[in-house]
């Protein structure tokens, strides 16, 4: 031995030298694992995003596990509807007990962890039977950990860590775990809100989407936010464009919802009008936190038909109180109109051979028999009656709509030429609906002849058959109907009239009956030229 080795020897420098390195060593492995496990924690917290797996979470924490400690299986169970449910594991092939296992409340281990939150340890030689165990042995585990999953100072499920080796913690490691368990937790519990979240989100677009009536949400300047699918496919209003002019013109007479709502930050409503249509439109102011308003909900629906059926609804009562005042007036009427009738018609007997006096008997016998004529089918036209179809000629139909109408008409110098067919079958259908079309179109033809500047002015009416249905046109030479309105004249309550001279529905019932009789109402028509009307009603036709 040396001088220096002895001089060491007697100091113990040597001896200090191993135990610095030695503890050094230590705590550099200590460090190592505690970045390892920071890394471990790190890893699960980054793991939670938008689409979030909790099968990829647990297998990317199992593989950074396994670094550190002798690891061989993962598995979380959850609660769902207040039972301790099996949800996940992995290695997925690592599975003895099926997923969606209910866990018992009496002899489970996991059940004991998730009512008491605290940890539990399963060791392969322990005596003690457990709903679990016959699962461990059959996969080989020699130990469990089992640790309290915890969110929010709640318990919402429990996390095993299972070895195949006899694998004992200390209190590091059991600290460790149990934040690493609760950051699991953490991760489950927002995965599960999000999922709330975004199934409530899912359902209410859906919902959106499906209402029948078109929906948009409108920012306050105008602009389109969002629309569901009717909104879509009725109107021509895209994402991102503004409403707003719009809204004040089809809101006509009244003012215009949107513009009351932010106004009065109060939900408004109006009727609007777009296309030859009438929309019920409400607005619903959405509300900020500093009482200002962040958009505006546009609820719309179509009262296009709704209002028809009361203004035809009105048309009968007026009817029926026409049919009420002409009862009246025949009543009042018949008895002298019996008495001029007759007496002229005796003086007739009396004074047939009196060139002087015979024509102007004539001429009262005539006036009288048409007044009673004119009265009769009045009545009739305005009788209220439940439709029914029965035998009937559009024939007739034309002959009583002429009666009604043929004075009003010749009076503006206005000549009618009847074509009809006298071989035209009966068909199957309501005289007076018929009757009613007939006085539309003839009216309808007298109202284009009127304002018309031609020296002959003409009506031509035929009946006939074609491809096996009735046909009834009715043709005037008037100025004909410009085509930019042509596609819209069957609409409800359009009309090219003056206000007082039209509601623009004549048309328009008169199509729904010609549709009610299984058939179609036609037009032909050029500008200048004039314009065809055509009723087709086929003759085989059944309609209850």
């Amino acid at each position: 031995m040396n001088r220096l080795e002895m001089i060491d020897l007697l100091t113990g420098v040597q001896s200090s030298k191993q135990n610095y390195y030695s503890e050094l060593k230590s705590t550099v492995d200590q460090l190592k694992k505690k970045n390892s496990q920071l890394e471990i924690i790190n890893e699960v917290m980054r793991s939670f995003t938008v689409d979030f797996s909790v099968a990829h979470m647990l297998e990317k924490a199992l593989a950074k596990l396994q670094a550190l400690y002798p690891i061989d299986r993962v598995s979380a169970a959850l609660v769902d509807e207040q039972k301790l449910v099996l949800s996940y594991v992995y290695p997925e092939h690592d599975i003895y007990f099926e997923k969606s296992t209910l866990f018992p409340k009496e002899g489970s281990l996991y059940h004991r962890v998730f009512t008491t939150g605290q940890y539990a340890f399963y060791d392969e030689n322990e005596s003690e039977a457990y709903f679990e165990k016959e699962g461990f042995q059959h996969l080989g585990l020699a130990s469990v950990h089992l640790f309290p999953l915890k969110s929010s100072g709640k318990t919402i499920g429990v996390l095993s860590l299972g070895s195949r080796t006899h694998f004992q913690c200390d209190e590091d490691d059991l600290s460790f775990f149990f934040h690493f368990a609760d950051q699991i937790a953490v991760c489950m519990e927002n995965a599960r809100l999000y999922g709330e979240v975004l199934a409530g989100k899912q359902q209410w677009e859906e919902t959106f989407r499906a209402v029948s009536d078109a929906i948009l949400i409108i920012a306050p300047d105008g602009t389109i936010l969002s629309r569901n699918d009717a909104a879509r496919l009725d109107w021509p209003f895209h994402i991102g464009e503004n409403i707003g002019q719009f809204m004040e013109q089809a809101a006509r007479s009244t003012e215009d919802p949107f513009q009351m709502t932010l106004q009065s930050k109060k939900p408004q409503s109006a009727e609007l009008y777009f296309e030859n249509k009438i929309y019920d439109c409400s607005c619903y102011p959405l509300m900020g936190i500093d009482d200002s308003i962040d958009a505006v909900i546009l609820y719309r629906k179509d009262v296009t038909e709704k209002r028809l059926m009361e203004m035809q609804l009105m048309h009968s009562g007026q009817l029926a109180a026409i049919g009420e005042m002409a009862a009246g007036v025949a009543h009042e009427l018949n008895n002298p109109l019996t008495a001029i009738i007759g007496n002229t018609q005796l003086l007739l007997r009396t004074q047939s051979s009196n060139d002087q006096i015979k024509p102007l008997l004539d001429d009262i016998d005539q006036c009288g028999k048409r007044c009673r004529t004119i009265i009769r089918s009045l009545l009739a036209f305005s009788r209220q009656e439940i439709p029914t179809f029965k035998s009937c000629s559009l024939n007739d139909a034309v002959t009583e709509a002429l009666s009604l109408t043929r004075r009003q008409i010749e009076q503006h110098h206005i000549s009618i030429e009847v074509n009809f067919d006298p071989a035209l079958p009966v068909l199957n259908g309501n005289l007076q609906q018929l009757v009613q079309v007939a006085v539309n179109l003839l009216m309808n033809a007298k109202d284009a002849l009127t304002i018309a500047s031609i020296d002959e002015k003409k009506i031509l009416i035929q009946t006939g058959v074609l491809d096996g249905s009735a046909m009834l046109s009715i043709t005037d030479n008037g100025m004909g109907i410009a085509n930019e309105v042509l596609d819209d004249i069957f609409n409800p309550f359009f009309t090219t009239k003056v206000a007082d001279n039209g509601t623009g529905l004549g048309l328009s019932v008169s199509f729904g009956i010609a549709q009610a009789h299984g058939g179609i109402l036609s037009v032909t028509t050029k500008e200048g030229s004039g314009t065809t009307f055509t009723l087709s009603i086929p003759l085989s036709a059944e309609r209850l």
